[in-house]
């Protein structure tokens, strides 16, 4: 679920949230305010009882007082933007978790400035509409940049897509592949390590037939 917060600063938060619905198409997105407590209501209804949920965002967002006004008192130290950049300040300095009134559990996290891949697997069923494109290409490892026959590329140029979507997966898939680099290097590493432990283990024991 994406969640914009203090959607009381702006004239129609739903502007902001079709705009984000462009981005993350099938995603759950919902405008709140702790100021209008209903307004997180959807949000309670992901924490029902047996369910675990985790807020991850920048600093300065909210998250410590949305979990307030979800337990219903000041329960976290919260803290203002600075006026001089409107950057927030670090209030939340260790992860928090606590129980939502009749319901499930929830995470409070310090604020994050990026976050990497666990899993690679789901970028096909985060972009789908992507992945539904590429059936269509005429090459079938089309990266979706100059090939030709590209329907990625043609559905951006028609506006079927949109390119910041496109540049988003793009991202994603780089992110993807530097990752699965980094783990082959380290089953490499991780291998040539084995390979000396078993050499030097096998050397030792001729050694000791030897001397016996």
């Amino acid at each position: 679920m994406i969640v914009l917060n203090k959607a009381d600063l702006v004239d129609d938060p739903q502007v902001q949230v079709d705009e984000m619905r462009a981005l993350a198409p099938g995603v759950d997105i919902h405008a709140v305010t702790t100021r209008r407590p209903a307004s997180l209501d959807p949000l309670r209804a992901h924490l029902a009882i047996g369910r675990t949920g985790a807020l991850l965002g920048s600093s300065g967002v909210g998250k410590s007082s949305i979990v307030n006004s979800l337990v219903g008192h000041e329960l976290l130290r919260t803290n203002d933007v600075r006026d001089s950049d409107s950057r927030g300040r670090h209030t939340s300095t260790n992860r928090q978790l606590v129980q939502v009134p009749d319901g499930g559990l929830l995470i409070d996290t310090p604020g994050m400035r990026e976050l990497q891949l666990w899993d690679s697997g789901g970028l096909t069923e985060t972009f789908a509409d992507i992945a539904g494109l590429a059936e269509q290409c005429k090459f079938r490892d089309c990266r979706h940049r100059d090939e030709p026959g590209c329907a990625v590329t043609a559905a951006v140029a028609s506006g079927e897509l949109a390119e910041s979507r496109r540049a988003s997966f793009r991202k994603l898939d780089a992110e993807r592949e530097h990752s699965e680099r980094q783990q082959d290097e380290r089953a490499q590493i991780d291998r040539k390590r084995q390979g000396r432990i078993g050499a030097k283990a096998l050397r030792k024991h001729l050694k000791e037939k030897g001397s016996s």
